[in-house]
């Protein structure tokens, strides 16, 4: 079926299918797919619905949640023979809550008997606001109080976890003292490892130091003796012939060698510290940094180094707690006051709306042959701000005289509620952007003048919105921008649910039908023809 995007008709005899369409509809919009409706149940069935003209900043929220967005929302159920189904958005697979919060935005299915936008506290405020004129500043409130919830979330988290942060600060600040006290530097480990093994071998150490000294320049006989001696021996060779002097020259580059041995070992032998506090300062100092690396799990001082680094980062974040429940206390005192302030302005722009739309709403009433009916609209004002204000209203409603009005849903009866919500709609239709709606025989039990009015309020309705109508009246009916018919036609083995859209002609004849019976009589045909404004 493809609709036209004002005022469409349905019409059909009693069992004809009409409900087959709805029933597609209920699937679209997420309700529970059961594999006994269809017809052939070895195959499975595809219900697609194709909307071209979206909410705004609708894309920019299937774009958030990761679906593809064009100028047309495909909205698709899939159900195989086992009853098993699936759900799409866009060709891409979802689940049916957020198919459900999808095509409410696109759906708008009014039935008697059935909860209705009306009853809602949010719709009647979006009313209200819509009417007077209120959006804007609606909209920069909520973005307001967003701000503000989330900064007094923020600190009230804050000072609920005071008592676990005290002790979390505790213990990371004496790990962080503990670090910090030890004055810890890269390679410390290594090199006192080292200087620890150096104690260990300090006897050993001084007697190589002591025995090399001795054998090279201290013994009788040393080297340094036996040295000396080959040199000048072997100097005198040289003034024999000159190509002895290279030795010479070469034993007195020993000679010097062995002196810088001797001096350098002197060095070492002298630098050896063998007192036993220095063993036991290394040492203790060594278990230190071995138990730190255990208790922080690193390799190295570069771990410690990089671990005190997060502690010291904690521990000033900690300090500066105090700072930041201030701050954010200072932040929320003053957004309370600018909400309240926008509020304010918001709540004095609502209630000028009560009486006018009160009125409005009671004359449509009267016209629907609802004479006693009347709705009061009643505030009672919040202390605190809250995502709609500080405002709490409700649309209250009386079907008859003497009677109290009450809450909407507590009171109206199935016709009732049909057509005062159908009074709400025409209302607002002017001011809100309202999602297709379709009217399931809400005319039920109107009819003459009362049913030609509800016509003409759907008319109304259908003149900037896409409405969709199932109706047995025939003043309903009339006022059709696109007329659809159903009907059944049997074969042999079956019998099949047709849908055609109706031309002038067959309008007339079908409304006469509506009012007569079929065949239609003259009276009904001429009647028909009056209906629809036609010679």
């Amino acid at each position: 079926m493809e609709f036209s995007d004002s005022l469409n008709i349905i019409t059909g005899e009693t069992g004809a299918g009409k409900s087959i369409m709805l029933g597609a509809l209920s699937l679209i919009t997420g309700k529970r797919a059961d594999s006994k409706v269809l017809y052939n149940d070895t195959k499975k069935c595809i219900v697609e619905a194709v909307f071209n003209l979206l909410p705004k900043n609708f894309n920019k929220q299937l774009e958030a949640e990761g679906y593809d967005t064009s100028e047309e929302l495909i909205l698709r159920r899939e159900i195989n023979p086992k009853g098993n189904s699936r759900a799409f958005i866009n060709d891409s697979p979802t689940n049916l809550k957020y198919l459900e919060s999808i095509s409410h935005q696109m759906l708008d299915l009014n039935r008697q008997f059935e909860l209705l936008d009306i009853q809602s506290a949010d719709f009647q405020l979006d009313m209200i606001d819509h009417l007077g004129d209120s959006t804007n500043e609606v909209d920069e409130y909520r973005n307001l109080y967003k701000s503000y919830k989330s900064k007094l979330k923020e600190l009230n988290d804050l000072k609920n976890s005071e008592s676990d942060a005290t002790k979390e600060y505790d213990f990371l600040k004496f790990q962080y003292e503990e670090l910090s006290g030890i004055g810890l530097e890269v390679g410390e480990q290594k090199s006192l490892e080292k200087d620890l093994l150096i104690l260990d071998k300090a006897q050993d150490i001084i007697e190589l130091s002591t025995e090399t000294n001795y054998q090279l320049d201290e013994a009788e006989n040393s080297i340094f003796d036996s040295i000396r001696s080959l040199n000048a021996r072997w100097a005198a060779m040289a003034e024999i012939n000159e190509e002895y002097i290279e030795v010479s020259k070469i034993l007195n580059q020993v000679e010097v060698s062995l002196d810088d041995v001797v001096r350098e070992v002197q060095i070492l032998k002298d630098k050896v510290d063998t007192d036993p506090g220095r063993k036991s300062e290394l040492e203790s100092r060594l278990n230190t940094l071995y138990s730190l690396f255990q208790k922080h799990r690193v390799q190295d001082e570069e771990g410690l180094l990089t671990t005190f680094s997060e502690l010291e980062s904690k521990v000033h974040g900690f300090e500066s707690r105090d700072s930041t429940i201030k701050e954010l206390e200072d932040q929320v005192a003053k957004e309370n006051i600018k909400l309240l302030k926008l509020a304010k302005q918001i709540s004095v722009k609502r209630e000028k709306v009560f009486p006018k739309l009160e009125k409005k709403i009671n004359n449509i009433l009267t016209e629907l042959a609802m004479k006693a009916a009347r709705i009061e609209i009643v505030n009672l004002h919040t202390e605190e701000v809250s995502y709609n204000g500080i405002d709490q209203i409700n649309i209250l409603f009386a079907a008859n005289k003497g009677m109290d009005a009450n809450p909407i849903k507590k009171v109206a009866s199935g016709g009732e509620l049909s057509r005062l919500m159908l009074a709400m709609k025409t209302t607002v239709a002017g001011k809100m952007k309202l999602p297709t709606m379709i009217f399931d025989e809400i005319d039920t039990g109107v009819s003459g003048e009362v049913a030609h009015r509800m016509g003409q309020m759907m008319q109304k309705l259908g003149a900037k919105h896409q409405v969709i109508v199932i109706t047995h009246s025939p003043q309903v009916a009339s006022k059709a921008n696109t007329h659809f018919h159903i009907y059944k036609e049997e074969t042999k083995n079956r019998t099949f649910t047709r849908l055609k859209i109706l031309n002038e002609k067959d309008r007339i004849e079908e409304l006469a039908k509506m009012l007569s019976g079929d065949p239609p009589s003259k009276s009904a045909i001429s009647n028909a023809k009056e209906l629809l404004g036609v010679e």
